[in-house]
């Protein structure tokens, strides 16, 4: 409220509503209750005359006289509305003026004072406190570690035996483990032996007695068998003879294998061999190099593919038949030695 509207009051004259409370105009400020200014426009605003409009009482209190330095009502007033921020600067003044008052105290707590010596009780007590403090602690600790001692061998004892029951088992699963399987191994071996000595006996004694039979029956039948055998191939080779006319030659070369150094010689072959052996007789000169002159003939006593050679000094004859005969003779001598 300004000073005018104060004046209005005391004297009971209240404004209208035209002229009630209305917005201020901080540019109007220097001009106000029909107050003429006489400062220009371009002039700043007083402010001491605008806090006089929120603040009076602030400036009649600076108006007064003078005060105490410390008043017990101000120092209440500053703690109860204390701002919550404040400058570095206040906090520091407010810090040093505390320093300022507990200095002369903490001088007087500081002052030395003379100390009484101790009695003589104080002293026997102080002396017996240190001398049992030190057997106290002697015992205690010998008592502790004789305790700490029993139950740590207890403990350990127990979790010993918990720990050597879990390595022992491991250890002795794994090596039990090994041995049963090697053993089971043996075991299985063993027994498969067995079962199939069982199984292969039957069947060795059915091959030894095969064999057995085998022997016997070439004992019995060997002659038999020879014959057979030469008969079979007889009956080849006379097959071989009939489809192939180049045996003919093989058996006249053997024959002229057999003489030494032949010059002139005589051939005579079957009559179913001469046309053939006279279109090839020019081998027989490739061959034998001591050859110079062939005769060939034919003779009804000799069977197809065998022949007979004379020259100056010697006399063969050979032929398929006779092969045969002679190896069959072998054979039959050398069964007979085996037996002997």
């Amino acid at each position: 409220m300004s000073l005018s509207d104060q004046e209005e009051h005391n004297d009971g004259t209240f404004l209208s509503q035209d002229h009630g409370f209305k917005p201020i105009d901080v540019g109007a400020l220097d001009n106000f209750d029909d107050e003429v200014s006489l400062k220009k426009p371009a002039t700043e605003p007083d402010f001491n005359r605008f806090k006089l409009l929120f603040d009076p009482l602030e400036i009649q209190r600076e108006e007064g006289g003078f005060e105490a330095v410390y008043r017990v009502t101000k120092k209440l007033k500053e703690e109860l509305f204390e701002p919550l921020i404040q400058g570095a600067d206040v906090v520091t003044n407010k810090t040093d003026v505390k320093k300022e008052m507990c200095a002369p105290l903490e001088e007087t707590q500081n002052v030395d004072e003379p100390e009484d010596e101790p009695t003589p009780e104080e002293q026997g007590f102080a002396a017996g406190y240190e001398q049992g403090m030190a057997q106290g602690l002697e015992k205690g600790l010998e008592d502790g570690h004789a305790k700490g001692y029993g139950e740590g061998l207890a403990k350990g004892r127990k979790e010993g035996f918990k720990q050597g029951e879990t390595d022992g088992f491991t250890k002795g699963e794994a090596a039990g483990f090994e041995k049963g399987l090697e053993e089971g191994r043996d075991v299985g071996k063993q027994e498969i032996v067995q079962e199939m000595t069982q199984v292969l006996g039957p069947f060795r004694q059915a091959l030894e007695t095969a064999d057995q039979m085998l022997e016997n029956m070439l004992a019995r039948y060997e002659i038999q068998l020879v014959e057979l055998v030469c008969q079979i191939a007889g009956k080849v080779v006379m097959a071989k003879l009939d489809s192939d006319d180049t045996v003919i030659k093989h058996t006249i070369l053997d024959a002229l294998s057999q003489l030494a150094s032949p010059e002139e010689i005589t051939l005579s072959v079957a009559e179913e061999d001469y046309e053939y052996v006279e279109m090839i007789k020019e081998v027989f000169f490739e061959s034998v190099r001591s050859l110079t002159h062939i005769t060939v003939n034919t003779d009804a006593m000799i069977p197809k593919g065998g022949c007979r050679i004379q020259s100056a000094g010697a006399s063969i004859a050979t032929d398929p038949e006779t092969k045969l005969k002679a190896v069959y003779e072998a054979i039959a001598e050398a069964g007979a030695q085996a037996k002997i």
